[in-house]
């Protein structure tokens, strides 16, 4: 089963030139806006999406269980 988490408020942004900015989410880039005359235009990475003038991650729940059971290998079960 997939799931949206709203990233918006950790993605930074990055001017490159007077037209267009890249969005950055932990030093990865998951888009970028390209400001025209006609209005902002957003492309964005796949597993992102832009919606409602907010940035969402899909994730799969297999993905969270997966990073969790790593996560706990300092016990030394995994």
């Amino acid at each position: 089963m997939e799931k949206k988490i709203d990233v918006t408020t950790k993605v930074q942004g990055k001017l490159e030139d007077g037209s267009r900015m890249s969005l950055f989410l932990d030093e990865r880039e998951v888009g970028q806006i390209i400001l025209t005359n006609q209005g902002n235009h957003y492309e964005m990475a796949e597993g992102f999406e832009f919606s409602n003038d907010k940035i969402y991650k899909h994730e799969n729940d297999t993905t969270e269980y997966t990073k969790k059971y790593v996560d706990d290998c300092d016990m030394g079960w995994c």
